[in-house]
């Protein structure tokens, strides 16, 4: 059974998400991070590409456990990281940090650093299964204040790469192609965009 998580808070500016989506694909995930009384050292590091919901789960993460979330932590310092990890210790409060890769690929020199990373809980989002693609499609269409029904979602996902960039490029696609073909979204139009993403005709009638 699927379900909308609710952050409890007011997300901070107008492009920020006020929720994000649980299925079965990274619900142990979620329940996981989300234990945060039990995280080893107080510090977790979450894994996952660009459009998976990592700053929207680090910020409900603060949020909940009143700790730090540092986004696209393989970017900052040795010092920056090295300081809010040691904080998680000397404060009691917990620390995430969020990247698309695993700490021993961010480039980090301070041995102890890398040491204490790799003693914390790391977590990878799953690839989306057929449920979430098409939750996330109709997410992202309807931001661009596009209405995207049931059956044309369920249609999509089956018929396309299973991963976040993928759903993330077809919602683009699906947006671009309405409005410069000022045509309603059907199920041709979407089939015109799967096919216009893999490089095809487009010509099936499935």
């Amino acid at each position: 059974m699927t379900r909308q998580f609710a952050l409890p808070f007011a997300a901070a500016g107008p492009e920020a998400d006020s929720a994000f989506l649980v299925t079965d694909c990274n619900r142990a995930v979620i329940d996981r991070l989300f234990d945060w009384t039990r995280l080893p050292f107080g510090a977790a590091v979450l894994i996952g590409p660009t459009g998976s919901g990592k700053t929207t789960i680090g910020r409900a993460f603060v949020t909940g456990s009143g700790g730090c979330f540092i986004d696209n932590a393989d970017g900052e310092s040795d010092e920056t990281l090295f300081h809010a990890w040691n904080r998680a210790q000397t404060q009691g409060a917990p620390v995430l940090f969020a990247a698309a890769s695993p700490p021993a690929q961010w480039g980090i020199k301070l041995p102890d650093l890398l040491s204490r990373l790799g003693a914390s809980l790391l977590v990878k989002i799953p690839p989306p299964d057929e449920e979430m693609a098409a939750l996330l499609l109709q997410k992202l269409l309807a931001r661009a204040g596009l209405a995207f029904p049931d059956a044309l979602a369920a249609y999509a996902a089956v018929r396309m790469e299973r991963s976040y960039p993928a759903i993330a490029a077809l919602a683009r696609t699906i947006d671009e192609m309405a409005l410069a073909m000022q045509r309603p979204i059907g199920q041709r139009l979407v089939r015109e965009a799967l096919a216009k993403l893999a490089g095809t005709d487009g010509g099936s009638t499935d």
